[in-house]
């Protein structure tokens, strides 16, 4: 078997599969060639400009399936004489599911162009039986045509550590916070989290510590969305920390050493940074929808309305107070992590090649 791979756009959830599913291909003796080309390093560009040039990508005849590992893909044409069979992953439909939350070209691309491009392929993968439901519901994509494989999480990264001083010296962090991986997208639901923040950060010692592509400025919209007196809002920025990106080695030290992760997010194809916490012995308090239970099961303390600022603060002075609790969450979080492994998924991935050639 020969597999083209066409590489993610963007460096979120997709590059960390793309990450691990490559090499976790080759050791299987899987042939794998990554296709690199300019069509193809813009979402846009990919789809429209990709899909006329495809058959001239994978001209040496050699190739028995293309997969593209994000959710757009060079599959607009139906390609009748294509000698390679076409493999779609599509991690989740937010545009679709959340209109108000996306500008009108991406909701153009998920609602119009996606359901073509599912339609021009022989398979679809999807990261949860959530993102299932939802192909079949807006789209009417038939089940057979989908594959359902969990992303994975790799335990011996992503992993306990009882030394955290230097990371911690590194970022500037104090000895108690709170974290959120993620970034300032309206989904994410970043705005309520500060909300409810800012609402209890008197009463705990904890810090909120912020990581991703978040802008500062945007934080400071929202404490000052809030009403509170100058001289409050400024003492509960000091509070908030926002690193943006960090070194990728550094971030499970940085997780084991957060007393808890929020993850408050309105819709998720799946959501990593919950299995990433949890293998590094972390408890996760996390919003009761889309994917999310089904990738923390009992091992989250679970968000009943994530837009209701009051009740992400109650989580938080739950999680903060309850030290029986988070030994609990600690305990199943650890063993449910370790239930998710890249070594599967790139299995079920062959699997799942192996059905449609």
């Amino acid at each position: 078997m020969r597999v083209a791979i066409v590489p993610p756009t963007t460096k979120t959830g997709e590059w960390t599969l793309n990450r691990h599913l490559i090499p976790g291909l080759r050791a299987r003796d899987v042939d794998v060639k990554v296709l690199h080309h300019f069509a193809l390093n813009r979402p846009n560009t990919k789809v429209f400009l990709g899909s006329l040039l495809l058959k001239r990508l994978i001209k040496d005849g050699s190739i028995s399936l293309i997969h593209n590992v994000d959710n757009l893909g060079p599959f607009l044409l139906r390609h009748r004489n294509l000698p390679a069979k076409k493999v779609l992953t599509v991690h989740d439909i937010a545009p679709v599911m959340l209109p108000q939350a996306y500008n009108c070209i991406l909701r153009f691309d998920f609602t119009t162009v996606l359901p073509k491009l599912i339609e021009n392929t022989d398979l679809t993968i999807v990261d949860s039986y959530s993102t299932k439901t939802d192909l079949i519901a807006k789209f009417g994509v038939r089940k057979d045509k989908l594959t359902v494989i969990h992303l994975g999480v790799d335990t011996s990264f992503f992993h306990p550590y009882n030394d955290h001083g230097q990371v911690m010296r590194k970022y500037g962090l104090r000895s108690r916070f709170l974290l959120y991986v993620g970034n300032d997208r309206a989904r994410k639901n970043l705005k309520t989290l500060i909300k409810a923040y800012v609402s209890v950060f008197h009463e705990i010692p904890d810090d909120l510590v912020l990581i991703g592509p978040i802008s500062d400025n945007t934080i400071r919209t929202y404490v000052n969305s809030t009403g509170l007196a100058t001289h409050i809002k400024k003492e509960v920025q000091e509070r908030i920390t926002v690193l943006g990106y960090v070194a990728y080695e550094d971030l499970p030290r940085i997780y084991g050493a957060a007393t808890a992760l929020i993850f408050p997010s309105l819709y998720e194809g799946f959501g990593l940074p919950l299995l990433e916490a949890m293998a590094c012995n972390v408890p996760v308090v996390l919003s009761d929808n889309s994917s999310l239970r089904e990738v923390a099961g009992d091992a989250g303390l679970y968000i009943n309305d994530p837009l209701n600022s009051e009740d992400i603060a109650e989580n938080i002075l739950e999680i903060i107070t309850d030290e029986s609790l988070r030994e609990s969450l600690r305990s199943k979080g650890f063993k449910r992590a370790h239930g998710f492994s890249w070594e599967t998924t790139v299995q079920k991935t062959i699997n799942a090649y192996d059905s449609i050639l």
